[in-house]
């Protein structure tokens, strides 16, 4: 079977994968005699945030293996998880939760503009971009579990919303959409950059500062779209990484396939694990992020484990 057939039954595969779990997540043990009501206030609302929480995870995994040549970095490695996290902490404790995701997404936009500046616009280093993001990671984690320590009162809801999530109530959908079509478009236009950037890039490139310029777009674009699924879904860990591993293992190293890969897996996984969230114990939900690490952890474990795959020499 040659490349371009089996791209095309890749392709018919994950879209299969994706209107399965997009069905369930939509009429799985729905109430027929308040369907319309459920539709339109509960599942539509959620499937809308699990595709855009989901691809804006996915593409900014692989925006940032993508140019730091590591099959482990993260979204999340840059330390806008835990800018978030304190964003959404200060929101429950100075503002008694109001607009919470809102206040999640200025922390993790916070940070990204500070990591990228202290990067290095005049010297742009990747080693120094997860260095930083490392170090915030580690302040803002402690901030937070201080917070939660000392404020036993509202320790439970702030654990909760940090858990992940579709319940927020804050979202204006009008400005998710525009923002995650916004991030879509701008990320498609840089896709053909990221194939000369897998080359020799002392060779594609005419000067290192042109190499440099691209390598902050690409992280300025995975901050975007990481504090977008903030914004939409709390803090999720794993899809930003295991999305673009199966990507890469299904369709190799070609980021014009690889960007629609990704939007399709990240988009499944979180429509499947908001299914397994809201069902899987009902009437008891499980936070989402539980589910998701539940389903992550054994994906990563396995490429890790994997003899001949991507994390081996």
């Amino acid at each position: 079977m040659n490349t371009k057939s089996k791209n095309i039954i890749i392709f018919l595969v994950l879209l299969l994968l994706f209107g399965a779990s997009l069905y369930g997540a939509l009429f799985f043990g729905i109430d027929t005699t308040a369907k319309s009501t459920i539709l339109s206030y509960i599942r539509i609302p959620a499937v809308i945030k699990a595709i855009v929480a989901g691809s804006g995870l996915a593409l900014a995994g692989m925006f940032l293996q993508a140019i730091s040549k590591n099959p482990l970095a993260d979204p999340y490695l840059t330390g806008l998880s835990s800018g978030a996290g304190l964003g959404m902490v200060i929101s429950i404790l100075c503002f008694n939760s109001i607009n919470y995701s809102l206040f999640g997404f200025a922390g993790a936009v916070i940070v990204a503009l500070f990591v990228i500046i202290f990067s290095g616009f005049s010297k742009f280093s990747i080693t120094k971009l997860i260095l930083l993001g490392l170090s915030i990671n580690i302040f803002a984690g402690s901030v937070i579990s201080f917070l939660i320590l000392t404020n036993a009162d509202k320790a439970y809801a702030m654990t909760l919303i940090l858990s992940g999530g579709f319940n927020n109530a804050d979202i204006s959908y009008k400005t998710l959409i525009f923002l995650f079509v916004f991030g879509l478009i701008i990320s498609a236009l840089f896709i053909p950059k990221l194939n000369l950037m897998r080359l020799d890039s002392n060779l594609i490139f005419s000067s290192e500062k042109k190499l440099r310029t691209y390598n902050i777009i690409f992280v300025a674009l995975s901050a975007f779209l990481t504090s977008i699924s903030v914004y939409t879904a709390g803090i999720l860990g794993f899809v930003g990484i295991v999305a673009p591993l199966l990507s890469l293992l299904l369709v190799r190293n070609d980021y014009r396939l690889l960007f629609f890969s990704n939007i399709f897996i990240g988009s499944t996984l979180l429509l499947f694990a908001n299914i397994l969230s809201t069902k899987l114990i009902y009437p008891v939900q499980i936070p989402l992020g539980i589910v998701v690490a539940f389903i992550g952890a054994p994906i990563f474990v396995y490429f890790l484990l994997k003899k001949g795959g991507i994390f081996n020499d």
